[in-house]
């Protein structure tokens, strides 16, 4: 897959829970915020050293959130923001581009993720509109799965991060 170029999504759904026609969230929403990943880092200021030099910590991450965006409030987004043992996934068909004979093809992007909800937005009530609520949640744990491939998983209860398909924790781990 490496030599595809990534095009856009062609489409995706929201299941809460598992992903089965039964947890589909038929039209909730047609854009969805995804995490901001941002290193726990400390300042180094030291002696010998002509200035400061921010150290990113391998594997330790900022507090991340997703925001959904709904059409307009309703029961099945709102169990979606009080129920918070419940994944969320988001299944696309994602185009790609092969640069050798200019033909596209789609492989499956997953998006998992486990979080606590931080807030709803109830939106607007509006005449003949959408209203835009969104719920934002505290993201404690994100995979992307590409065409079967795993190429981001960050468990923060679980100290487990892999970036690009590159586990950044396992050594980590065999010293803790």
């Amino acid at each position: 897959m490496e030599r595809y170029i990534p095009d856009k999504v062609n489409n995706f759904n929201v299941y809460a829970g598992t992903a089965t026609a039964a947890n589909k969230l038929i039209g909730v929403t047609d854009e969805v915020t995804l995490i901001n990943l941002q290193n726990t880092s400390e300042t180094l200021s030291l002696a010998g050293t002509a200035g400061e030099i921010n150290s990113p910590t391998v594997g330790q991450y900022q507090s991340m959130e997703i925001e959904i965006n709904f059409s307009n409030i309703a029961e099945s987004s709102l169990k979606v923001a009080a129920m918070d043992n419940v994944p969320i996934i988001f299944r696309s068909a994602q185009e790609f581009i092969n640069p050798e004979d200019n033909t596209k093809s789609l492989k499956n992007r997953t998006i998992t993720v486990r979080g606590m909800t931080k807030g709803i937005n109830f939106g607007t009530l509006k005449k003949g509109g959408y209203g835009k609520p969104s719920i934002k949640k505290e993201v404690t744990y994100y995979k992307e799965v590409i065409d079967g491939e795993t190429v981001v998983e960050i468990d923060k209860f679980n100290g487990r991060s892999i970036i690009g398909g590159i586990d950044q924790t396992k050594d980590i781990m065999d010293y803790i």
